[in-house]
């Protein structure tokens, strides 16, 4: 077992912004990355946080993300957003699609939003959860660089593409979906790597096409998408909405903005908002919403399970917990981040 440092959340967001700032990357926009980080730890999201900040520092000392995007922004219909990224730091660009896709949502009862020329931009949950204060259900994707393969198949042609649902509840935690569309997310085949575990069974085959639980193996051959041929069909889908639609890569072009150096990575993102009180009045739909979910907590548990939750009940209370309490990070980690602190200037906190 690793040995962990608990870091106040405050403080690991200011050291990220810091980080940033000092590569050129707006205050603004520094602060939205860090939230977005922060927030992926407290979630309990853990490889989606700080892990992600070397990357991206390496991309931007290299100069293959742009920190100072100009984003344009075009409105095809009243109610769709259209995002050109610039190759900037993804949360930057998510962050905005949503926001304007919320604002739309709210004049017009819903709003979509695409984004092109765009890069990772961590976990889905910071902008679906954009949506909740506002009495909003917001669902947001993203495709990613080909690790998956479709069913049937033995060469990458899907990403990891993400998915996340955010519904509003009245006194519940509320329903948030955040997953990977692959069996697993590609960042916990790493970290399973650098821990010595096992990965489950039914998460990657090889590079012969046999299934592996080695996750240097898996790094070498492929992710499966989750479900069989159901699930590779809705990965497919998220593919489609996400660079399709958008007009940014698809189809196996989208490249890793950490090893690519030919061209920008051309990740793509898709948002739809839906205004609650377009449907029903907000307050009758929160409550419906906080019957059908006690309706389902109270189920009779299966063997070996201690008691029945939904999406985002356990990541609910992790955030509670973790904004009271701070973020365990892995010793591993924060060498790293002290080691670029020290490389830009900045102490980080622990």
């Amino acid at each position: 077992m690793h040995e962990s440092v608990v870091v106040n959340p405050q403080y690991l967001a200011g050291f990220i912004t810091t980080v940033l700032e000092r590569l050129k990357v707006p205050a603004a926009d520094a602060k939205i990355v860090s939230d977005c980080l922060v927030f992926a730890h407290l979630r309990g999201f853990d490889t989606h946080g700080l892990p992600c900040l070397a990357g991206y520092v390496e991309c931007l000392e290299q100069g293959r993300i742009n920190p100072t995007p100009n984003i344009t922004v075009e409105r095809p219909m009243p109610w769709t957003v259209r995002l050109d990224a610039d190759n900037g730091l993804g949360q930057v660009a998510a962050y905005r699609a949503m926001t304007l896709a919320i604002e739309t949502a709210e004049q017009l009862g819903v709003g979509a939003a695409v984004v092109r020329r765009s890069n990772h931009f961590g976990a889905a949950c910071c902008y679906s959860m954009l949506a909740l204060p506002r009495d909003c259900i917001g669902l947001v994707t993203s495709n990613a660089l080909a690790v998956a393969a479709p069913f049937g198949a033995l060469e990458p042609f899907l990403g990891t593409n993400p998915l996340s649902v955010a519904v509003p509840t009245l006194k519940a935690p509320p329903f948030v979906i955040d997953m990977a569309t692959s069996e697993g997310a590609r960042k916990k085949v790493r970290q399973a790597l650098s821990q010595g575990v096992p990965l489950p069974a039914g998460w990657a085959l090889d590079k012969d096409g046999n299934p592996t639980t080695d996750p240097k193996a898996a790094l070498e051959g492929v992710m499966l998408p989750f479900g069989g041929m159901k699930g590779s069909a809705i990965t497919l889908l998220l593919d489609i909405l996400s660079g399709v639609l958008s007009g940014a890569e698809f189809g196996g072009r989208v490249l890793s903005v950490l090893t690519n150096q030919q061209r920008e990575s051309g990740n793509g993102n898709f948002m739809l908002v839906l205004k609650v009180s377009s449907f029903l009045p907000a307050e009758e739909f929160k409550s419906r919403m906080d019957e059908d979910l006690a309706r389902l907590r109270a189920l009779r548990p299966a063997k070996g399970i201690k008691e029945v939750i939904y999406p985002g009940y356990k990541e609910h209370f992790t955030e509670i917990s973790r904004k009271e309490q701070g973020i365990p990070l892995n010793a591993t980690v924060v060498e790293e981040a002290r080691s670029i602190g020290k490389r830009h200037g900045v102490v980080f906190p622990a």
